[in-house]
């Protein structure tokens, strides 16, 4: 099952301060001189590097909003001030969405090391070690990239921290923090199955490793490479389009063969599950146990990017005439009139208020195929691309015209930003194109986001409770 990768969270992964000097541990306590004896072991502390993807400012409360709101595609009812500061893009230092995604990705970042570190002197079957290893350094890249997006220059630690003075680190050149990603992905890739048996579903696979690369390597622009990458994904026919669009965003159909990578959610399980069914769905709407908080808002800019005859548009928002689990929707409940639809599951076994089963969505084919026309077109062969944007736009239930040839590259350019734009809406990734394209001031501006500053408003601030620790930490411009 999906949700096995979380079965194992019970193990204590330490940090340490002065005071644990002074103290004995008991003798039944887990550390990491007696946990990393076993191959069970060394899946359970595998199993644990995955978990910080789903904290709040990673996987719910995190990604998602972050690329939504940021880019003027959504907006809140104002509920929580920390999101209020992100969409209005007056977000202060000591904001705690942005303390948590920090917190989160360091958390995930510390499992991988130990892992990395304490697995090699295992002993047990070689196969299963070089798999938990490759995960773990997945794992650890997957972390670093989000903080690169989100905070520019980080420190990049690749070791647990064992002593006090090793808190105390500067931060390191996204270009530096770059070239171990890569290395990672690189081993991830060597070291990961194509695959997975039912029971394992959910855990990084080597095509996960390699569409990754793909992605770091568009936003670093080096298209050959990143062209290259996405082709080794296609031709290894493990993945394609499901014929129904919104099969990527049933319950019954998560993990399924357009799923690339997913951070796995599992209700009733003390913590594991996803509370974003409850806080995207329609204020006071009852299409959920707790009624709804209507926190992710389409906004009418978003909703006009649709062609009118686009499906995918009835799939991503809500709007007036739609009726859901039998209740209808009403865009009285939203301050834009829409709401989005993607994450919202409505009531149903195995569903709590604030606790639901599912999965965010890190990458998919779709978007796989469009960034591999993206790479080919910006390396020059735009009569190359078109095959994998139309693939996209055909698929069945969508069936929209194919792009006709004859475009230039600037025209091209121009038809897969407007197609990722619409494949992608309401799953957390369009501000960071925005970010990469150069776009973001220009497009803000144009919309009315006046906070916007350019040089500034790219990148998040450093937390300062992390500054108030670490002298070493310098900040971003303008924070």
């Amino acid at each position: 099952m999906k949700k096995t990768i979380y079965t194992f969270f019970v193990i204590a992964l330490l940090s340490s301060c002065d005071k644990e000097f002074l103290e004995k541990q008991p003798l039944n306590a887990v550390t990491t001189e007696n946990f990393y004896k076993t191959s069970d072991d060394a899946v359970r502390a595998t199993n644990a590097a995955y978990k910080p993807l789903m904290y709040n400012g990673l996987g719910q409360f995190g990604l998602c909003y972050y690329g939504n709101y940021l880019a003027g595609d959504a907006t809140s009812l104002g509920d929580a001030a920390d999101w209020a500061q992100i969409e209005n893009n007056n977000i202060t230092s000591d904001n705690g969405a942005v303390r948590n995604t920090w917190n989160a990705a360091y958390q995930g970042i510390l499992r991988a090391n130990l892992v990395l570190e304490k697995v090699p002197a295992i002993q047990m079957d070689v196969n299963l070690k070089k798999r938990v290893l490759a995960e773990a350094s997945f794992l650890r890249a997957v972390y670093y990239h989000y903080l690169i997006l989100l905070f520019g220059d980080v420190p990049l630690i690749t070791k647990p921290q064992t002593n006090p003075s090793d808190f105390l680190v500067a931060r390191n050149s996204k270009e530096e923090v770059y070239q171990q990603i890569i290395k990672d992905l690189y081993s991830a890739e060597a070291g990961l199955p194509l695959t997975y048996p039912a029971s394992d579903l959910g855990r990084a696979t080597q095509g996960a490793a390699k569409a990754f690369l793909a992605k770091v390597y568009l936003y670093r622009k080096q298209w050959n490479e990143a062209a290259s990458k996405a082709k080794e994904v296609i031709d290894s026919k493990v993945y394609s389009l499901f014929d129904r669009y919104f099969d990527n965003f049933e319950l019954a159909t998560e993990n399924g063969k357009e799923s690339i990578f997913e951070i796995q959610y599992a209700s009733f399980l003390g913590g594991l599950g996803n509370a974003t069914n409850n806080y995207d769905a329609p204020r006071g709407s009852g299409f959920t146990l707790d009624g709804g908080y209507g926190w992710s808002c389409p906004t009418k800019v978003f909703v006009n990017t649709f062609t009118t005859n686009d499906p995918r548009l009835g799939y991503t928002v809500f709007r007036d005439g739609d009726v859901f689990q039998g209740i209808p929707y009403s865009s009285s409940t939203s301050s834009t009139g829409y709401n989005s639809k993607k994450y919202v599951v409505g009531k149903g076994t195995n569903i709590g208020k604030t606790d639901d089963p599912k999965n965010y969505i890190l990458m998919r084919y779709a978007d796989l195929l469009l960034m591999y026309s993206e790479a080919l077109n910006e390396a020059g062969k735009t009569a190359e691309a078109y095959t994998f944007i139309n693939t996209v736009r055909a698929r069945k239930d969508v069936n929209l015209a194919l792009l006709s040839s004859g475009m230039t590259q600037t025209e091209m350019r121009t038809a897969i930003k407007k197609e990722r734009t619409v494949e992608l809406g309401m799953e957390g990734i369009r501000w960071f194109d925005l970010i990469r394209w150069g776009d973001a001031a220009t497009y803000l501006k144009s919309i009315g986001k006046t906070n916007y500053k350019e040089g500034v408003s790219e990148l998040l601030p450093i937390p300062q409770a992390e500054r108030d620790i670490n002298p070493k930490l310098t900040q971003n411009p303008g924070y």
